[in-house]
């Protein structure tokens, strides 16, 4: 099987950008999940899952989440 490379787009300038890895983090509303992501001009974000804007959505001028 190969592995899935997860594009989504840079939270600070718009870029391409990888999820490098996921975790779930305790909180007091229950168990949140959270991403890692890198992107071309090497930010490093870890931000919630929900927060996350697919690159083939944005490519396509589909609904942004909001930040």
């Amino acid at each position: 099987m190969q592995p899935v490379i997860e594009l989504v787009v840079c939270p600070d300038c718009d870029a391409s950008a990888e999820v490098v890895r996921r975790e779930v983090w305790p909180s007091t509303d229950g168990p949140v999940e959270h991403a890692v992501v890198s992107c071309v001009a090497r930010h490093l974000f870890t931000l919630p899952a929900s927060a996350l804007v697919s690159a083939t959505a944005a490519a396509a001028g589909g609904p942004a989440a909001p930040r």
